[in-house]
């Protein structure tokens, strides 16, 4: 029999920050191995023009319903309704992301149809991540979501550092461990390093230290500065960092402000967010890849990096051990001291054994974290909730 899916997430968009990524290219995904995969969310129809678009996935699967009240908490009664009626038939829910209202939905087909819930916390059950927001999360655990997390089917896990934070949290759930992934497009992209020199007047005789992601307290990115200004005279001779990102929290001020105190204006440059090609471009043209994060689940741009041929720098606070056992990067203690003994190995490199690194890292990306593969593991995840196949050997049960 055909599984009916239903991936539940408040946001698809650009500023979803990877969740509405991980919930689209799924769901495309698992629709091209056979399943019926839809899409529950609560984004402007602009938005998902446009996501539609880059994602290459049919809108039909994308059903946005109208939120109700503070965006942040993603509650919409026409949602809620849905879910009660469960119109289209859906035998598993897959929710991605939680401390929302989304979780109320879950709940609603849990109680009401008796439907396996499966849940990817995607990182917000770390001890950094827990200790933001406390008292609307105090609240969320007593309103729904400790109901919704204790009695979901199966958590997911995208990386093995998780694992350890559900069980610290108190949760004994099974829990099925599937990463995130890239696709074929994406693997087989490529940028033009030249347009985005050009593009944003960057220095051509400069290798490139690449950072994109949110510009927010937790990459890290005040504790990299340091670590460069440590280090300045080697990166002065050859590199440049180029920060891009979404400013979050006011941030970008902050690290604007850190720059100019440490005289890092001629090595340190920030840029706009990037998507779609310039992406791609930027990925071209960048030499080394580096997220200094105190705290990730899986992050996706690790994977997209990767998977552009660039390798990595990134800290213990991701599960990215495989770096090191690739050797396509460097994973390192998520210090100033740490950040400083990964730079200077970089910079003692040449570009081609930089490119080298880079091929290692887009072969492991080929082999273990395309879409496709990620996709037949929920499946086969879902035929065993659903007691049509035995359980898989990705999942824990102690």
């Amino acid at each position: 029999m055909t599984i009916s899916i239903l991936h539940n997430t408040p946001n698809v968009g650009r500023e979803s920050f990877g969740l509405g990524h991980v919930a689209l290219n799924l769901a495309k995904a698992q629709n091209e191995i056979g399943c019926i995969a839809k899409i529950w969310c609560q984004n402007e129809i602009e938005d998902i023009h446009g996501t539609v678009a880059s994602i290459c996935i049919a809108e039909k699967q994308i059903v946005s319903f109208p939120a109700i009240g503070i965006a942040s908490l993603a509650y919409s009664q026409a949602m809620m309704c849905a879910a009660k009626i469960n119109s289209d038939g859906f035998n598993i829910v897959h929710q991605h992301g939680i401390w929302t209202a989304c979780s109320q939905v879950s709940n609603v087909f849990r109680r009401k149809h008796r439907t396996p819930v499966i849940i990817a916390p995607h990182g917000s059950l770390q001890k950094w991540a827990l200790k933001r927001s406390v008292l609307k999360k105090k609240l969320a655990l007593l309103a729904y979501e400790n109901e919704n997390l204790q009695h979901a089917a199966c958590l997911h896990a995208t990386a093995e550092a998780e694992i350890t934070d559900f069980r610290d949290f108190g949760l004994r759930n099974p829990i099925a461990l599937i990463p995130n992934g890239v696709s074929e497009q994406w693997l087989n992209s490529s940028g033009i390093a030249k347009r985005f020199l050009d593009h944003f007047n960057l220095p051509k005789d400069r290798c490139i230290i690449f950072f994109l992601s949110r510009i927010t307290p937790k990459k890290g990115l005040p504790m990299l500065l340091q670590a460069i200004h440590r280090v300045r005279c080697e990166f002065a001779a050859n590199w440049i960092l180029v920060i891009a990102g979404v400013d979050e929290f006011n941030h970008k001020k902050e690290i604007e402000s850190l720059v100019e105190k440490l005289r890092l204006q001629d090595l340190v440059k920030l840029i706009c967010p990037l998507y779609d090609q310039i992406k791609l471009d930027a990925f071209a043209a960048s030499h080394v890849f580096v997220l200094p994060s105190y705290s990730e689940g899986a992050p996706i741009i690790v994977l997209e990096s990767l998977a552009a041929g660039v390798p990595v720098i990134t800290t213990k606070g991701t599960s990215w051990e495989n770096l090191i056992t690739y050797q396509s990067g460097w994973w390192v203690d998520a210090s100033v001291d740490g950040l400083v003994d990964a730079l200077r190995c970089m910079m003692v490199l040449s570009p081609m054994h930089l490119e080298e690194m880079g091929k290692r890292g887009k072969e492991l990306v080929r082999s273990q974290y395309l879409w496709s593969v990620q996709a037949q593991k929920t499946h086969d995840l879902y035929a065993w909730l659903l007691g049509r196949k035995p359980k898989p050997d990705f999942v824990i049960s102690d």
